[in-house]
């Protein structure tokens, strides 16, 4: 199952996620947004950015609940004291709730960094492995860079190592602010993220503030305490400060990796994806400022100082190494289908690549490929969608039967196939004249003559205040109202004769119809009034 999950139904194609992802594993089709699974590296970059909450990641509070009241143990991140307010009296409720051991993962890297020092002693160009993202990023995209990976574990691996082996084989869960360690494989039997577990304790509503403060199991690391902040693992490994260096964000690593065969001299290198680290990780609160959350790692330091005789020392036999994989897959797209999909968007021009970035793309030649893999939509190009709307907005206006013309001054912009068609035979010095005449009975109906009856509608073009008049032929309705009035008449004619024709005979048979006579010219009235109406 993907770690990052997408809800179609909050995606509002705003392609954010997609301009923001380092590697554009995202897929908009078919009116679906999906995460390319096996092109992500996992950053949590769309989730981070999307405005609508439409990407989210795989949780394990559930998995969590099911173990607790039995034996187990946890490996908190260094992190951890900077997430939280009141550290200590969290891992307090972390006791109650059942882990026999609540340690600091520091103590891990402390291990891990021994063994970056002694890789680092051959002279050549080291990569930090601590970051899954930067693993997943070489894997997937840059496999040249593989040799100069520091084949060693994560700190979490380290540490869950030396938990199994001092404790035994308890359920393992590492509490951090990285999503990626979800698929990091390890001896971890459950990774929570510090929202997961925030969401774990407002829904048992557990009141943190009542607790007593804990300290962390022994042993404890020595310097790797500032692991998670800019610079902390060369912080660790106390090295010489001209051969080390700090790449944080993924477009910074991506840049040093694509040049990484050119660099002679050997470099130390400590890769985060995160800018500023893992204090501001995906799953890390983002109410404080970084500064805030390296002041409260240093004070832990402080606090933890007095137990340094509880330092980890020694390195215990451990095999902590590991391998990479080529994981990188091209997709196979030709010259000449890139070509079809920039002709069908009407960009086969090179001046018509614009290269804007608003589909999510860097060029509209990537654009163009991730169409042919459906992995997106023509529609996605606002440049497409404006020229397409333009096109379809021209054509209902030049085919309208309705007069439509724009001017400005006395000079004549535009004119439809309607208004050239009336106004062909009227001389050029007389019309800007007589639009200004007709222009000046808005929402009237116009009689132009031998042409006919026209209803006006004027308003100006906000770019250039130039004037458009709309003229609706009303010629046949005025007709028809003529014709109908004809009729109405001839019919008012007809009873009025009838009426008098009646009205000859009645006098002439008065004595016979009595009062009747009245009633009848009564019913004649009424109906004449009723035609007129």
């Amino acid at each position: 199952m993907s770690l990052i999950i997408s809800n179609e139904a909050s995606c509002m194609y705003c392609y954010k996620c997609l301009r923001n992802c380092p590697v554009k594993s995202l897929s908009f089709s078919d009116g679906k947004t999906k995460v390319i699974e096996q092109e992500c590296i996992e950053c949590g970059t769309c989730i981070l950015v999307c405005p609508q909450k439409a990407k989210s990641y795989l949780k394990h509070i559930s998995q969590f609940e099911q173990i607790l009241g039995k034996p187990f143990l946890i490996s908190i991140a260094p992190s951890f004291f900077a997430h939280y307010d009141q550290p200590y009296k969290v891992i307090s409720l972390l006791k109650k709730l059942g882990a026999i051991v609540v340690q600091e993962t520091a103590t891990g890297a402390e291990l891990i960094s021994k063994e970056y020092e002694n890789e680092f002693s051959n002279g050549k160009t080291v990569i930090t492995t601590a970051c899954p993202v930067v693993v997943n990023l070489a894997e997937k995209y840059y496999p040249k860079v593989l040799d100069y990976l520091a084949p060693y574990v994560s700190p979490m691996t380290a540490h869950s190592i030396l938990m199994k082996n001092r404790y035994g084989d308890f359920p393992i869960v590492f509490i951090g602010p990285c999503i990626a360690k979800k698929n990091e494989k390890s001896n971890v039997d459950i990774v929570l993220t510090f929202e997961e577990l925030d969401e774990f304790i407002q829904k048992n509503k557990f009141k943190i503030d009542e607790l007593p403060d804990d300290f962390p199991t022994p042993p404890y690391p020595h310097r790797a305490r500032m692991y998670p902040t800019s610079g902390g693992i060369n912080h660790t490994v106390n090295g010489e400060y001209r051969s080390h260096l700090s790449v944080e964000g993924l477009e910074n690593i991506s840049s040093i990796f694509s040049q990484i065969e050119s660099v002679e001299y050997g470099f130390f290198i400590e890769a985060s994806a995160c800018v500023g680290s893992c204090i501001n990780g995906p799953a890390i609160r983002k109410d404080i400022s970084l500064l805030e959350k390296r002041r409260r790692i240093m004070n832990h330091i402080e606090k933890m100082k007095s137990m340094e005789s509880k330092v980890i020392i020694s390195h215990p036999s451990m095999n902590l190494s590991r391998t990479f994989h080529d994981k990188h897959v091209a997709p196979l797209v030709s010259q000449e289908q890139i070509q079809e999909v920039l002709k069908s968007l009407g960009k086969d021009d090179p001046k018509r690549q614009l290269n804007c970035g608003a589909c999510g793309y860097e060029t509209c030649r990537e654009k163009a490929a991730a169409v042919v893999l459906n992995r997106a939509e023509k529609e996605m190009c606002v440049t497409y969608l404006v020229d397409k709307l333009k096109a379809a907005t021209n054509r209902v206006v030049e085919e309208s039967p309705n007069a439509i013309i724009i001017y400005k001054d006395k000079s004549i912009l535009y004119k439809n196939k309607a208004a050239e068609q009336l106004l062909w035979d009227i001389p050029q010095q007389n019309l800007s004249d007589l639009l200004k005449q007709i222009a000046s009975h808005p929402n009237q109906v116009y009689e132009i003559p031998s042409k006919g009856s026209f209803f006006i509608k004027t308003f100006k073009l906000p770019q250039d205040a130039s004037e458009v008049l709309l003229m609706v032929d009303m010629t046949k309705e005025r007709q028809q109202e003529e014709r109908l009035k004809i009729i109405k008449q001839e019919t008012l004619n007809k009873i009025e004769e009838m009426l008098s024709k009646q009205m000859r005979i009645a006098q002439e048979i008065a004595g016979l119809l009595g009062e009747s006579i009245a009633e009848t010219k009564s019913h004649f009235v009424e109906l004449r009034k009723f035609m007129e109406e």
